[in-house]
């Protein structure tokens, strides 16, 4: 990606996002998932746009794949569980999955910098809460989903935050 402040933008508001998210997960999970659909939409909205701008398929591919999964994820999350809520519990184990995936996809291509373990750390979290979702476990977790949409969109955005600095590092001054 050419444009790294965007990523590092997008990156804050994932993080911003995730902790009013885990502020207030129980007593307000309505509200809670109300705004982390929007700021999901919102995030996803900019990596697409992110994606599209980027230069070579390995950088579009995997900013697309994320902004995808982000936008599915804000989607169902804004419009509600369809039936008796089964539909939303396998849609989001499949887009978290698919967002650690992403993440991890881009932790293999920074292997040698300092930063490497927390965009691997982020997809892992992403993944294992795609798990918590699956599983049920542990119950405390996976009935708020406040809490865990929280703690993805914290993953999302230290992953987005380190893959900035990290392009800003070898981006050349324009």
């Amino acid at each position: 990606m050419k444009n790294w402040a965007l990523w590092l933008c997008v990156g804050i508001i994932s993080l911003i996002g995730g902790l009013l998210a885990l502020f207030n997960p129980l007593s307000a999970s309505i509200a809670a998932t109300t705004l982390a659909g929007w700021a999901l939409l919102f995030v996803g909205a900019l990596q697409g746009w992110s994606a599209w701008k980027s230069a070579g398929f390995k950088a579009r591919t995997g900013a697309g794949i994320a902004a995808a999964a982000s936008l599915l994820m804000g989607l169902v999350l804004l419009f509600g569980p369809f039936g008796d809520g089964t539909f939303l519990r396998y849609a989001l184990t499949a887009l978290l999955i698919i967002s650690g995936a992403a993440k991890l996809w881009a932790a293999r291509h920074i292997r040698g910098d300092d930063l490497h373990l927390v965009v691997l750390g982020a997809g892992g979290v992403s993944v294992l809460l795609g798990l918590v979702v699956l599983t049920g476990f542990p119950g405390f977790l996976a009935g708020s989903l406040g809490a865990i949409l929280g703690l993805e969109l914290m993953a999302n955005g230290a992953a987005l935050v380190v893959l900035s600095l990290r392009r800003r590092k070898v981006a050349p001054l324009a």
